[in-house]
């Protein structure tokens, strides 16, 4: 192998070593860096954090345990408040809201093509599209956050994928994104 490969899989190395915090994102995704371009039935998609960030380690991970019996239903990306956020990919507002309790500043968008919705929570403002609106991928959809419960844990982004009105894991769709964006 000659430097020049070398330099470009220290590079996929430290890239993807940053998006989750571990080098074995690197091998879990194959070891060829990103990963495919999307099909026709897959819509092209984007890291939601548009700036540095990282995970929050094991309590921000998918089925981690949380008060009252529940567990958590997303996946927790660490920026500072203010880090713009963009949609991860086209699709229609279904919610923008407030929540006082858990999720403080709320979009979902469903996912056209994608059959998914996607929650974005803890955002610093309002979202900036409208209920009914259609956003693009990529369109700015507001700023990384601490609203909600997160007030006490700091800026962080509590990203969520439902497919069928249920919870799925998060992570490994992020991982590849913030890889491939």
């Amino acid at each position: 192998m000659n430097s020049g490969a070398l330099r470009g899989v220290s590079l996929i190395v430290a890239v993807t070593c940053f998006a989750c915090g571990s080098s074995a994102a690197l091998a879990q995704s194959g070891g060829n860096g990103p990963s495919q371009a999307p099909g026709p039935d897959q819509p092209p998609q984007v890291f939601p954090v548009q700036g540095p960030h990282s995970g929050r380690g094991p309590v921000g991970d998918f089925g981690a345990a949380r008060s009252g019996g529940r567990s958590h239903e997303g996946f927790d990306i660490v920026a500072a408040c203010g880090t713009k956020l963009v949609a991860a990919r086209k699709g229609k507002v279904l919610v923008n809201r407030f929540d006082p309790v858990l999720d403080g500043n709320e979009l979902v968008i469903h996912a056209r093509g994608a059959g998914r919705n996607y929650r974005y929570s803890h955002l610093q403002e309002p979202g900036l599209p409208e209920v009914g609106g259609v956003v693009e991928t990529g369109e700015r959809i507001g700023s990384v956050g601490k609203t909600g419960n997160a007030i006490t844990v700091g800026c962080h982004l509590h990203f969520e994928m439902l497919v069928g009105g249920r919870p799925v894991d998060p992570e490994p769709a992020l991982r590849r994104w913030d890889a491939e964006s």
